[in-house]
């Protein structure tokens, strides 16, 4: 029996995924003709049509979609291969690639990188910053480990994303100490305070409106803005008022710039903190460490004064 040619396996792959041979083309750097040969030469070698076509679509053909299934299993695995290589740099370290979700509040971002930089094995930590979209990518292509964020994830192949949620934090009002004292009576005085609200697609945003509405409270809203960091930094300089996480507020620096308004837990918002991962072959263990660690980093902060769910 004639070996499978992986070449011809990876074209028809990229075209499968792709759609069309053109597409497929400018990926590979191949010229039609040759592309459209190999795919050829492959069909000869399984006995069989990969792709029909209808109405000037490709379409995968009964055994296309089943030498499809393989195909993804083959190069995922490779992927995998080239990524646990990756993971180590340097005999007896290794190295793990996070994603964060932009708008995730930084002082999260933060302790994660803390918790994975305490670990014995002292990894060598690669952080990318990007969209939903972007991050279920970088799982699925091997490219990321990890991925931080502030909500779940879902992704085409959902059965294998897992959301691992580390901790819910409650929201609070926040700000500077001269703009505080002058909001004693809760909720009376927040009416015509000024406020810094969240934005969307911040995971809080429906929330507050929800919650300001039931205390028949109409905000002075000097700025909406998604970036938990902004928003504290203009609390902390008396530009209003703020609904920010309580681990960002009891992280705050310089201490004692940013109070938190007394009765505003009765808020009975939370902000969520998941740490996202993909189902793979040879997974990450620092990975799986990171999950349990940042688990524990926040359950040992809820015995504290900052308490956190």
């Amino acid at each position: 029996m004639i070996p499978i040619n992986y070449h011809h396996l990876y074209y028809f792959y990229i075209i499968a995924r792709e759609g069309s041979i053109s597409r497929a083309c400018k990926i590979l750097l191949l010229a039609q003709s040759t592309l459209s040969a190999q795919l050829m030469q492959l069909e000869a070698s399984l006995g069989g049509k990969l792709f029909e076509r209808k109405k000037q679509r490709l379409l995968l053909t009964e055994k296309g979609r089943m030498v499809l299934g393989y195909a993804e299993s083959i190069f995922e695995m490779g992927r995998e291969l080239q990524d646990a290589i990756k993971d180590r740099p340097q005999p007896g370290r290794s190295a793990i690639q996070v994603g964060i979700l932009n708008g995730t509040p930084r002082a999260f971002g933060h302790a994660l990188i803390e918790c994975l930089l305490k670990d014995a094995d002292l990894p060598r930590v690669t952080v990318q910053e990007g969209s939903l979209g972007e991050l279920v990518a970088g799982l699925s292509q091997q490219k990321l480990d990890v991925v931080l964020s502030d909500v779940s994830m879902r992704g085409p192949d959902q059965g294998a994303i897992f959301n691992h949620l580390i901790a819910k934090i409650p929201v609070v009002l926040a700000a500077s100490p001269k703009v505080a004292g002058r909001c004693r009576k809760i909720p009376a005085d927040l009416d015509g305070a000024p406020f810094i609200l969240p934005s969307l697609p911040s995971q809080v945003y429906h929330q507050v409106q929800e919650a300001l509405a039931q205390w028949n409270i109409r905000p002075n809203v000097v700025a909406e803005v998604q970036d938990v960091e902004l928003a504290r930094r203009l609390a902390m300089a008396g530009r209003g008022i703020a609904p920010i996480n309580e681990y960002t507020v009891a992280s705050s620096l310089p201490a004692g710039r940013l109070k938190v308004i007394a009765a505003s837990r009765a808020f009975g918002i939370h902000e969520s903190v998941y740490l996202i991962t993909r189902k793979r072959r040879w997974p990450n263990p620092m990975a799986d460490r990171l999950v349990k660690n940042f688990r524990a980093l926040f359950a040992a902060k809820s015995g504290r004064a900052s308490p956190l769910l």
